[in-house]
């Protein structure tokens, strides 16, 4: 499944749906414990762990499941050394991967050639995203702007305008101390 901001789960939940729904019209039975979620947990970031991408593949490994039903083959991986790892366990128990617009046999090498261009392409995708949002931070760091995240209290969303009820409790903080 795909990550999702903090506590939103909606387009997890989405994608869920959908998933249950492919594995319907292929008369799939899916077993509440092979259902494999990663909220809030990029497929690209090479350093961030997926407990549910690692359960996956354990599961895989011990021939729990020959199919895997995923939104689209980019919410699963989005690194190329993922797809391979998938790939080699794929070798040795006959996996196929099902998405809402493809179905992928991870054993024929015309899938497999697909799936590695899908996934750098997905891959280059997010390194192109990465280096925008680093620029644009950058930027907004030489220009004594806010990099996001939570509202700052005493200034309103965007963090250049003053709430002045809440500044004033800032200013009383800083005149004890």
């Amino acid at each position: 499944m795909s990550q999702a901001e903090d506590d939103d789960q909606t387009g997890v939940d989405r994608q869920e749906r959908i998933c249950r729904k492919i594995a319907e019209r292929r008369g799939f039975v899916i077993n509440p414990a092979h259902v494999f979620v990663d909220n809030s947990r990029s497929a690209w970031s090479r350093k961030r762990k997926r407990p549910g991408w690692d359960r996956l593949l354990v599961d895989a490994r011990d021939r729990s499941f020959r199919h895997i039903v995923a939104y689209h083959p980019d919410r699963l991986m989005r690194q190329p050394r993922d797809l391979e790892e998938l790939l080699q366990v794929s070798d040795d128990h006959a996996i196929t991967l099902h998405g809402e617009a493809n179905r992928r046999d991870l054993s024929g090498p015309d899938d497999r050639f697909i799936l590695r261009i899908e996934v750098a392409h997905a891959c280059r995708s997010s390194d192109d995203t990465s280096r925008r949002l680093k620029s644009a931070m950058q930027d907004h760091a030489r220009e004594g702007k806010p990099q996001g995240g939570v509202r700052r209290f005493g200034y309103a969303k965007g963090g250049m305008t003053i709430i002045e009820d809440e500044a004033e409790i800032v200013r009383e903080v800083f005149d004890r101390t």
